[in-house]
């Protein structure tokens, strides 16, 4: 960064632009997870960065997660969001990581039956304040979690054809969901049951997972250049706005110094004629 950009720059701009530099220089993938507090978020990206004992995103039943958590995990940045039930201040925090993201994994747990009003606020606002919605929809995968803890496999899928007309009815279009169960997939890959990991459905979240990356990457990449290019833009114009103000600014100055001027013209001639006038009547004494 330029000297002459730093004096005019704030720190936050830098920042920004910095770490927009450097996402589009590392090609890395951003994959957020959402979804409300004690859903299982947290498990979910334990189990698919192969953290079986848990302890890098913490799951505990007290509110872990008040900020945004960041985890390099191979090609992959993953990030974990505070609960969206946790307070308006963390719902705009978890708005502004899925406008940042490039994939987003929204995680609900499915024994708690279709999505509950709280969830279809959240993606309603969504709707409104996207550009293109379809956008969304076609770069997140919804996560059912706790599908062990679920009555029945019919349960599971019927909890699902209500979910994806949810959906639809919000969004008009189809989705993609996937139903998994992450504490099955941690006692399969430490017991080295292949079955448990095949029925926690996890190996078919992270091929989902990896497809959407792979066939988006071009995709992000240019996303992510557009998103510099847009922060160069808003720069520009506050920087055109400010240099507006400032020459309107001048220009006041410059007709208020006329106007002075003028005034001080008018006077001083006024004081040369009166002093003439007082010198010529003292000729004539």
């Amino acid at each position: 960064m330029s000297i002459l950009l730093n004096k005019y720059l704030t720190k936050a701009d830098i920042k920004s632009l910095e770490l927009l530099k450097k996402s589009i220089q590392e090609n890395r993938v951003n994959v957020t997870c959402t979804g409300l507090y004690n859903h299982g978020k947290s498990t979910l990206l334990n189990v698919l960065i192969k953290d079986f004992e848990h302890k890098t995103f913490k799951t505990a039943d007290v509110r872990e997660t008040s900020v945004n958590k960041v985890v390099n995990h191979k090609n992959i940045q993953f990030v974990d969001t505070p609960g969206l039930n946790a307070n308006k201040n963390d719902d705009k925090r978890v708005m502004d990581a899925i406008k940042s993201s490039d994939i987003t994994l929204f995680v609900h747990n499915i024994t708690t039956g279709e999505f509950n009003k709280k969830e279809i606020e959240f993606l309603d606002n969504i709707k409104s304040h996207w550009k293109n919605p379809a956008e969304f929809i076609g770069r997140t995968i919804f996560v059912l979690s706790r599908i062990d803890e679920a009555i029945s496999g019919d349960d599971i899928e019927k909890t699902m054809v209500k979910m994806k007309r949810q959906i639809k009815e919000i969004f008009g279009s189809e989705c993609t969901m996937v139903p998994v169960s992450a504490i099955e997939y941690t006692d399969g890959m430490v017991d080295n049951e292949n079955e448990l990991i095949e029925i926690s459905n996890i190996p078919v979240l992270e091929e989902k997972l990896k497809y959407l990356s792979e066939q988006s990457l071009e995709k992000i990449r240019e996303t992510k250049i557009q998103r510099l290019s847009n922060k160069y833009d808003d720069l520009i114009r506050k920087f055109s706005t400010k240099v507006q103000i400032n020459k309107l600014e001048i220009s006041k100055l410059s007709s208020e110094k006329q106007r002075i001027d003028k005034a001080l013209n008018t006077d001083i001639s006024k004081i040369e004629d009166t002093l003439k006038n007082k010198y010529d009547s003292l000729e004539g004494i």
